[in-house]
């Protein structure tokens, strides 16, 4: 998968991690699965899920450059939760070759404008 291709799925990845947080911060209350997906292919693997105490994780996996000596095994991903006093943390990561990289973006309200600004500085470095 070339770079359009990191791209793109990061932009799918971005476009699935609309999370609306829940009031609720009783940490004796049960917590649902209130979605969850997995996909798995030759080359790529997806997964995601969301419980109803406002608790989300997404990741995707690739392989990149398949079948040559630059093959390599590119992870991206972002999960969040809301913690006592309700702040929403999210903590968006990519793993690759240049290793393990992740920021945490901690806000009362989500705005995309953020969001794209914290994964596109995971990708430049």
């Amino acid at each position: 998968m070339n770079l359009i291709g990191v791209v793109a799925a990061l932009g799918a990845l971005l476009a699935l991690s609309e999370c609306a947080p829940v009031e609720s911060t009783d940490t004796d209350q049960k917590s649902d699965l209130l979605s969850y997906e997995s996909v798995q292919g030759q080359e790529m693997y997806r997964f995601k899920y969301e419980t109803s105490d406002g608790q989300f994780r997404e990741e995707v996996g690739m392989l990149i450059n398949v079948g040559t000596p630059e093959q390599e095994l590119m992870l991206m991903g972002q999960y969040g939760y809301k913690s006592k006093d309700g702040t929403m943390v999210m903590v968006m990561y990519t793993s690759g070759k240049k290793g393990y990289r992740a920021r945490t973006v901690t806000r009362n309200a989500w705005d995309k404008d953020l969001r794209m600004k914290a994964i596109l500085s995971l990708l430049m470095g």
